[in-house]
């Protein structure tokens, strides 16, 4: 399985060049200043890329997700967005611990 992650874009991700793999994961601050707008936006750009799963978890910009988990992560449709849980991949546990704190 290859992983490629990736971190703190801050809402530069269109202008990235991600390598190919399995799983993407994306290691926080996907936006600039933590608005539903930038989720929404950064939604768009996992779904544009090949890896079969791709992950995110909110970074200490992504005030949004602080703000309100629920209605932020809903953004997330090409994605699994983690926050204190695991999930399973090919047979897999991958895990997170809350960055925001």
């Amino acid at each position: 399985m290859r992983i490629v992650s990736i971190s703190d874009t801050h809402g530069l991700h269109w202008g990235l060049d991600i390598p190919d793999g399995d799983v993407l994961i994306h290691a926080g601050d996907i936006t600039l200043s933590g608005t539903i707008d930038q989720v929404k936006d950064f939604d768009r750009f996992p779904g544009s890329l090949p890896h079969s799963h791709k992950i995110v978890i909110a970074g200490n910009h992504d005030f949004c997700f602080k703000r309100d988990r629920e209605s932020s992560s809903a953004q997330l449709t090409n994605c699994i967005y983690l926050q204190d849980e695991e999930v399973h991949i090919q047979g897999e546990a991958t895990g997170c611990k809350d960055l925001l704190e």
